[in-house]
């Protein structure tokens, strides 16, 4: 498996998916090597590989190996299995894995479409120049689709604009497991709304400057006893400035229930992105139910009764938070839908019953041993610490 950076399961969305797929890969018999494409041989952060080591998961990277491209040279042939995460990724090394594994099946797992979040920023933002990159970038996604041998995506929307490109058959919706933890604080207990996103993600900004300079105002004319707080990592100075009023910078925090137990919704007030957003699966996963834009809700499939969750313009999610901040009847069947939908749709069996349809005609293998390919000391000194 290629992604980016070593994966953080508090970090985003796209680390608990690889570390889910992961971890359902070895349910269904393999043995997983993973490498970082931008973190091979910088230094370790955030706990570097402790997730990985947690599962069992051997890492190959500097200094044991020089590049990705000598990680697939020195382990020709070896591998079953090519899972390449992001179109960067499946552009870079595509062409290299079928290479030197011309038995492996390959599979483009495509995050999110990355040209749909550029070209609906493109146009929210009036950048042309943007439009022109997400031109690009939808090429170069397409292409990646058309060469692998079958692709995931975790939006149901994006499922079918991949398979009208390169044929239903090789796409596959794949979520990722998600458990359920309800909070331990009853609704009088609470008061309050949350957004919850990381700060270094454009469309996160550009929902927390609508929400503080449109949204909270219309909420707050409505119940001034009604607060927001901003969570999430990477916070920049500028937007903590703008909070007040009833709008509370509170930043990164390391256990999300910790804000559940707190707030009786969140809000996801995005104007542009893509794929499926993983602040609205942790809300409805711990019984909190989540205002979501129809951008925030896309490629979900909710039930009915999480469709009225769903709200258009600053006026409309104002009035969804007003409602569901003050009734606490609404907010408990909102909650126990959430948690219904996570259930059914977000557990290891359905997990892994996705990801079966992905591997074959390949299909499982039997657990392998300790170890990686042509390098008998690969698990061994991949986990050496200095």
């Amino acid at each position: 498996m290629i992604d980016d950076r070593l994966p953080q399961s508090d970090r985003d969305a796209g680390s608990m998916a690889v570390l889910s797929h992961m971890q359902s890969l070895q349910r269904l018999g393999y043995e997983v090597v993973f490498t970082p494409a931008t973190e091979f041989a910088g230094p370790e952060q955030n706990g570097g590989t402790a997730a990985l080591d947690a599962i069992g998961v051997v890492c190959c990277r500097a200094p044991y190996y020089g590049s990705i491209e000598e990680v697939l040279c020195r382990q020709a042939g070896e591998f079953d299995l090519v899972y390449l995460h992001r179109v960067a990724n499946a552009a870079k090394y595509g062409e290299l894995a079928r290479y030197h594994n011309p038995k492996a099946r390959q599979v483009y797992a495509v995050a999110d479409l990355h040209h749909v979040r550029l070209e609906r920023q493109a146009a929210a933002e009036d950048r042309p120049e943007l439009k022109a990159r997400g031109q690009r970038l939808r090429f170069a996604e397409y292409v990646a689709a058309a060469y692998a041998d079958a692709v995931i995506t975790h939006s149901t929307r994006e499922a079918e604009a991949l398979a009208k490109q390169v044929g239903a058959g090789k796409v596959h919706t794949v979520l990722w497991s998600t458990p359920t933890r309800p909070t331990r604080k009853p609704f009088a207990e609470r008061a309050g709304v949350a957004f919850i996103g990381g700060y270094g993600h454009e469309p996160n900004l550009d929902a927390a400057r609508w929400l503080i300079g449109e949204i909270m105002p219309l909420v707050r004319k409505r119940d001034p006893k009604i607060e927001c707080l901003l969570v999430g990592s990477n916070m920049p100075e500028h937007l903590r400035r703008l909070c007040g009023d009833g709008v509370v910078a509170v930043g990164y925090v390391e256990d999300l229930a910790d804000i559940f137990d707190r707030v009786r919704l969140t809000v996801a007030p995005l104007t542009y992105g893509a794929g499926i957003k993983g602040k609205v699966i942790e809300s409805l996963a711990a019984g909190v139910p989540c205002a979501c834009t129809p951008v925030a809700a896309e490629g979900f499939d909710f039930p009915e009764a999480l469709q009225s969750c769903v709200g258009e313009g600053a006026g409309g999610l104002a009035a969804l938070i007003g409602n569901l901040h003050g009734n606490a009847r609404d907010n408990g069947v909102l909650s126990q839908a959430g948690l219904d939908y996570v259930t059914r749709n977000f557990s290891p069996e359905q997990l892994d019953a996705a990801m079966g349809r992905v591997l074959a005609p390949a299909g499982p293998l039997q657990p392998t041993p300790s170890g990686s390919g042509n390098d008998p000391n690969c698990a061994r000194r991949v986990n050496l610490r200095d």
